[in-house]
């Protein structure tokens, strides 16, 4: 039997519960508003004050269709309905052009957004560009270690990444890397947090954070 999918909004029923706060993130390609509105009004009953709002890729399943909801016309909506609720929305420093993400940032900022959680960042001097032109806007900025070639090679494929010239594949580099990007966000007045890792916790945390 395959077994069901843990999806963010069941994580965060359980950590609410528990009394922890959560940021449960939602991709809208696949859901109604209606349905994203179902599931955030019983974890808002919770105690939930925050959500991340992601278009997300379409699934590879077929027949799948986009719902056509997007996180800019879902997020005026929600703030309607939840006028307590903070949204975030990515940033993909990647996906396209600097100015045709900016551009989609702006259009995030005017449909009421409260932020951004961005893609992970290698390159302390692309992140000092992207936060210099977001003064005064709450962001997030994404850390990820990244210490094997194939792991490297995934970024760069699916993701579109351009590492430095100078990137190197240790994990002692790769600590001193993202300490350069928290001293830059901090630098900013903003926040900093772990993306998919992929080592050892116990050796990684330490090292990062000596």
């Amino acid at each position: 039997m395959k077994s069901k999918a843990i999806k963010a909004h069941h994580a965060a029923d359980h950590l609410l519960r528990l009394g922890i706060d959560t940021i449960p993130h939602f991709r809208t390609i696949d859901r109604s508003y209606e349905d994203l509105e179902g599931l955030i009004a019983p974890l808002m009953a919770l105690g939930l004050r925050s959500v991340l709002l992601i278009t997300g890729d379409p699934s590879k399943e077929v027949g799948f269709v986009a719902s056509g909801l997007t996180p800019v016309n879902a997020i005026p909506r929600l703030k309607a309905k939840f006028p307590s609720l903070k949204i975030y929305a990515g940033l993909d420093p990647y996906r396209q052009s600097f100015r045709a993400e900016l551009e989609y940032c702006k259009q995030k900022l005017e449909a009421g957004v409260d932020g951004f959680f961005t893609q992970p960042f290698f390159s302390p001097a692309l992140l000092e560009v992207w936060l210099e032109q977001l003064t005064g806007t709450e962001v997030w900025v994404g850390v990820s270690p990244v210490t094997t070639a194939s792991f490297k090679a995934y970024w760069e494929n699916m993701n579109k990444v351009v590492f430095p010239v100078d990137f190197a594949l240790d994990l002692a580099s790769n600590c001193q890397n993202e300490r350069r990007l928290f001293s830059i966000a901090s630098k900013y007045g903003q926040k900093a947090y772990l993306m998919p890792v992929t080592v050892s916790t116990k050796e990684y945390l330490p090292a990062l954070i000596p």
